[in-house]
This record gives C-alpha cells, sequence and structure tokens, in this order.
C-alpha cells in the first residue's frame, strides 16, 4: 500500500508542477507513465511484461484515437467547406450581448442531449459559439467553461450517450430508467446555472473586448446589440456562406438521432464537407490537404484568430495524451495497484455516506488516469460493494424504488448507477489535463482555465451532497 501511495501522490506533484509552471502536459504524463512502469518493475513484472501491458492498454483506446483523427478531418473541412462561416453568421445575429454565455450554454446542451457525445458537439455548436464569442468580445474562459458544461451535459443523461450506456451496461441497469432518475437531480444544478450564466452576462463579468479584432467591426448599440451584418460582411470577404454550406451540419444531426455511431457520424459529415470546400468555396486540391494537414488558414488578417485552426496536427497533443493514458490503463489493471484503495474508499462511505465516497473516488481516479471510460469504470470498481444504507440520506432519491415491488439488488443497482452518473461521468470534464476535458477545449479552441467556469459540472454534485 506505501509504494501504490507513493507512486500516486508523485505523479499527482508532477501533475500540479507541471501546471504551475505551464509546462506541457505530455511531458508530465511521460514522467508519470515512468513511475508507474517503475512501479511495476520493482512489483517483480519483466520489462516485456510491462511493455505488453502498455500494448494491452493502448489498443483499448483505439477507439478514441480514431476519434480524434476524425475530429481533426472535420474541424478543417468545415472551415474549408464554409460550414462554420455560415453557422456563426446566422448564429450572431440571434445573439443579445447580456445573454451570450446563457444561450452558449443551452445551446450545448441542446445539442449533446440530442447527440450524446460531447466531442461531436464540441466540434459543432461549441466551434461555432467559441468563434461567436471571440466576435463579440467574450472571455474565452467562460465561454470555454459554457461549451464544457453544456457539452457533458448530453454526454451524462442522453439515452444514446456511450458513456450512459456504458454506465447502465456495467451496473446492470436499465438506460431510460436511469435517465428519469437522473432528472431528478438534474433540474436544480441546471437552473442554477442558467441563473449564474445570465447574472454574469448581465453584470458585464464575461467582457474581453481586449480580444477582438476592431472595434469598429464588433461594436454594439447601447443595448448592448452586435449587429451582424458588419461580421456578414467580413466573413463575405472569403466565404460565399451559401445556404447548401449547412448541409454537413444537418447530416450530423440526423445520423446523431439515428444513433449512428460516433466515428462514421464525424466522417460522414467531414466527406460531405468536401465537395463544398471544392465547388462553393473554390478551394484547390492542395489547399483542402494542407487545412487537414495543418489546419485552415484564412486569407484575410481579421478573420484568422476567428476561423484559423482544425486539422490533424491540432489533435496531435490530445493524441499523445490517450496513448500515455492507455498505457497507464494497461498497468493498472494487471498490476492491480489500486486494489489498495478499495478499503479506502469503503471507510469514506462508513463515516459519510456511499455517494461522498463515490466522489472522493472518482476524483482520484480521473486526477490519476485521465480518461472518462477508465474513470467510470475503476470508479465502479472502488464502490460497486458499498452499502447505500450505511448512512443516512444516503437512499432518499431512490425511496419510490423501495416501496416497490424490485428486489433489494435491483435497487442498489440503480442507487449505484445514479451516483456514478452525478460523479465519475462529468468530475472527469473538470480535471484540465484529462482526456475528456483536453479533447472539448482543443475543438472549441478554449484555454485549460475554462473549467474553472464549468457551473453545472460543479452544481450537480455539490447539490446531490447539500
Amino acid at each position: 500500500m506505501f509504494l501504490e501511495l507513493c507512486t500516486l501522490l508523485l505523479f499527482v506533484a508532477v501533475l500540479v508542477a507541471a501546471l504551475a509552471f505551464k509546462v506541457k502536459l505530455v511531458f508530465a504524463m511521460l514522467a508519470g507513465l515512468a513511475f508507474f512502469v517503475g512501479y511495476a518493475l520493482v512489483r517483480g513484472h519483466g520489462v516485456r511484461r510491462v511493455l505488453a501491458m502498455c500494448g494491452r492498454g493502448i489498443v483499448t483506446a483505439k477507439g478514441i484515437l480514431i476519434l480524434f483523427v476524425l475530429l481533426g478531418l472535420l474541424t478543417a473541412l468545415w472551415r474549408a467547406g464554409g460550414v462554420i462561416p455560415l453557422m456563426v453568421v446566422h448564429s450572431v445575429q440571434f445573439i443579445h450581448g447580456s445573454g451570450f454565455l446563457l444561450a452558449v450554454f443551452l445551446l450545448n446542451c441542446a445539442m449533446s442531449l440530442l447527440t450524446g457525445t460531447a466531442l461531436g458537439t464540441a466540434a459543432t455548436v461549441g466551434v461555432v459559439c467559441a468563434t461567436a464569442g471571440h466576435a463579440l468580445g467574450v472571455s474565452p474562459c467562460w465561454v470555454g467553461g459554457a461549451i464544457l458544461a453544456g457539452a457533458y451535459f448530453g454526454n451524462r443523461i442522453s439515452p444514446i450517450s456511450s458513456m450512459a450506456l456504458l454506465t447502465a451496461n456495467i451496473t446492470n441497469t436499465d438506460i431510460y430508467a436511469n435517465v428519469r432518475r437522473m432528472l431528478k437531480t438534474t433540474w436544480l444544478p441546471l437552473l442554477l446555472s442558467c441563473a449564474i450564466y445570465l447574472v454574469v452576462g448581465l453584470c458585464g463579468f464575461a467582457n474581453d473586448l481586449s480580444g477582438v479584432a476592431g472595434d469598429s467591426i464588433y461594436a454594439s448599440d447601447v443595448a448592448g446589440n452586435f449587429s451582424a451584418e458588419p461580421v456578414r460582411a467580413l466573413f463575405a470577404k472569403e466565404f460565399s456562406l451559401s445556404p447548401w454550406c449547412i448541409l454537413p451540419a444537418v447530416l450530423m444531426v440526423i445520423l446523431s438521432v439515428l444513433r449512428v455511431r460516433s466515428s462514421r457520424v464525424l466522417l460522414l459529415s467531414a466527406l460531405a464537407a468536401l465537395p463544398l470546400a471544392f465547388v462553393i468555396e473554390n478551394h484547390s486540391l492542395a489547399d483542402v490537404l494542407r487545412a487537414v494537414v495543418f489546419g485552415f488558414h484564412a486569407h484575410t488578417p481579421e478573420l484568422a484568430p476567428m476561423i484559423n485552426g482544425g486539422g490533424f496536427l491540432s489533435m496531435l497533443n490530445v493524441f499523445w495524451i490517450v496513448v500515455i493514458a492507455g498505457c497507464y490503463a494497461g498497468i493498472f489493471k494487471e498490476t492491480g495497484m489500486l486494489t489498495p484503495l478499495k478499503s479506502a474508499v469503503e471507510k469514506i462511505a462508513a463515516r459519510t455516506n456511499s455517494f461522498c465516497a463515490t466522489l472522493v473516488a472518482s476524483c482520484v481516479t480521473a486526477c490519476v488516469v485521465c480518461n472518462q471510460t477508465l474513470t467510470i469504470i475503476l470508479t465502479h470498481q472502488l464502490t460497486e460493494n458499498l452499502d447505500t444504507d450505511s448512512a443516512p440520506g444516503t437512499t432518499k432519491l431512490c425511496d419510490a424504488d423501495k416501496s416497490s415491488d424490485k428486489p433489494n439488488a435491483i435497487v442498489k443497482n440503480e442507487s449505484h448507477a445514479l451516483d456514478l452518473y452525478d460523479t465519475a461521468v462529468t468530475v472527469i470534464a473538470l480535471v484540465p489535463w484529462s482526456v475528456a476535458t483536453a479533447m472539448v477545449l482543443a475543438a472549441a479552441n478554449a484555454p485549460a482555465s475554462s473549467v474553472l467556469c464549468a457551473c453545472f459540472l460543479y452544481l450537480l454534485p455539490i447539490c446531490r451532497l447539500v
């Protein structure tokens, strides 16, 4: 137990130091990998076996790696094909300056609820909101926080979310019954989040006009209403703004509603933007290939801060984070490194209740493994045997179920599933160095400090505790 604890604390210390001194996260994670490999060697595992552990861990993360590649392709082609410019131009005209943050949060909530994917939400509505936020002079930190919170709202509660389905599967519960139970713990933090974003917008706490490219272009009237015409005129210098450019976005929504696999949705939507880049926007093959690899770059200087980005290289940093996190997963699973933590979690549950213990376990796990899927699975493994009656008030959310004819085992599974939904599924998005956070913020081009403004993700467990 002592060796495991020291190794984990050393890793956490390196991560904190990297954030404090603004060192790239990849280097900190490589240091952590060295610690965990050293731990496995000390425990008697040979070099070949440790390498095999890492390899098997990476294989389990291949699905996420593929999604990152497709996300880079999508974000580049949506820019080159005029999809994002068109969506920005039309969204800006409906945005009131003081209500922008609330609109961003609700738009991302709606999209993630509809599609069930935080990644797809960030790559579509999130990118549009981030671009519009820059144009309107809103703080990237607040915009990123609203996008992050909205993206993981649906990632948690949507019945077509892969993470929601995973949680239902490992707890042997019904996904639609889980959604109904989650509504009881969702309405209050949702309303509080809306109130916070509205107040912040009305009071002007999120204003950041220093980041706007030209005050005269994005000027607002005395009522705070931003004119869409200057924005349209600016984008029209380089893009056609044809209505046909909306088709890839519509296709993504339709395919998501039909529950098509996320990887296929991203690929098909990206391919749908390809002919638009050639025919509508008149880009050459060389221009498109450059955008796919290096990201799209506008020729108009005023547009560059808002529209540049995307491409495979933009996902490279996050790609390596996932690879290293996969190595962690393999080592943890086959060495049993986290097993001693189970007794500590049980002691916390005995002194408080099962939800508090699950929240602590999910926070620690998320900080260490940096992966949403692994956080959910490991937290489940650490807390699945907790007694939901271990403290007063723990099972209040399941009182209706207890009065029914359901066996105690089913009621316990449902209570445990709700604890996971309100902790592990969302807490991971508050860890700046986690894959779940990095992929959303990278797609929206938002700073890591945005996690401080993701109100819903904080309020959800706080409301459960209160």
